[in-house]
């Protein structure tokens, strides 16, 4: 009976998104570049949680979207994780990680100050159990900004381990500007992307009570997953798992926890 009352309920409309333009664009590593974007817009943006993402909708240069014509067809989008927002100033950070020509990358590095931007969202997230006394945080390149945010959300005595896999030691960087934490690198050069992680999580010692932030490529997500709650009998509650990106893949979609 709820499925079908559920089945039959309208869907969930979208808020538009929202026009912000690039304000400033840095370089932190070989392959990763932050855009900083601001727009009064971004006066509607609701503060994001912990790990949640936003959509940014690429209009092809030289053409116009009337985003207010629901005809009119939708850009192609990338789902990205706010990293940074200052409602204060109606400033959004995002951190583009550089593997290959894709739409987000070839954007970015060809973007300049004044470009504009749509922006949906932010959507999901996760919230930091206020009781936590220990956490265990696994990222790959992809979800490193995601991490920063869940790290800086743990409450001030939770010991908080982070796993990070990047591609070598040249992507190394500090994962907050405000909480002082040294992660176990990972450096993945030629290896398959999630492997190290997931030998890195079969000999990480943890409390049973442990809570667990996992975001990589979704395979590997999916068997370190497996891992913890088969092999190692850890509560579900305490697993929140994302499938960030799947190898062979593009615009990979952003709800996949890992639950089927």
């Amino acid at each position: 009976m709820a499925e079908a009352a559920l089945a039959g309920a309208p869907r969930r409309k979208r808020p538009p998104p929202k026009l912000a333009t690039v304000e400033k664009i840095e370089k932190i590593t070989p392959h990763v570049v932050r855009v900083t974007f601001i727009g009064d817009e971004l006066a509607e943006f609701s503060p994001p949680r912990p790990g949640a993402h936003i959509k940014l909708l690429f209009v092809p240069k030289g053409t116009s979207w009337d985003r207010a014509d629901p005809e009119a067809p939708r850009p192609p989008s990338r789902t990205y994780t706010p990293r940074r927002f200052d409602p204060a100033t109606r400033r959004l950070e995002v951190e583009f990680v550089l593997h290959g020509d894709g739409l987000a990358a070839g954007w970015v590095q060809s973007a300049k100050p004044g470009d504009p931007m749509f922006i949906g969202g932010p959507g999901g997230g996760y919230d930091v159990p206020a009781d936590a006394s220990e956490m265990i945080v696994v990222a790959d390149d992809t979800a490193i900004p995601g991490a920063g945010t869940v790290i800086e959300a743990a409450p001030k005595t939770c010991k908080v381990t982070a796993i990070c896999e990047i591609l070598d030691a040249g992507e190394q960087r500090a994962l907050s500007p405000t909480v002082s934490i040294s992660p176990r690198w990972l450096h993945r050069d030629r290896n398959t992307a999630g492997i190290l992680l997931e030998q890195e999580v079969a000999g990480l010692s943890a409390s049973q009570s442990a809570h667990w932030w996992i975001a990589c490529e979704a395979n590997a997500m999916r068997r370190i997953r497996m891992h913890l709650l088969k092999d190692r009998r850890i509560d579900p509650a305490h697993v929140h798992t994302r499938g960030y990106w799947r190898l062979g893949e593009t615009n990979y979609p952003d709800h996949d926890y890992g639950n089927d």
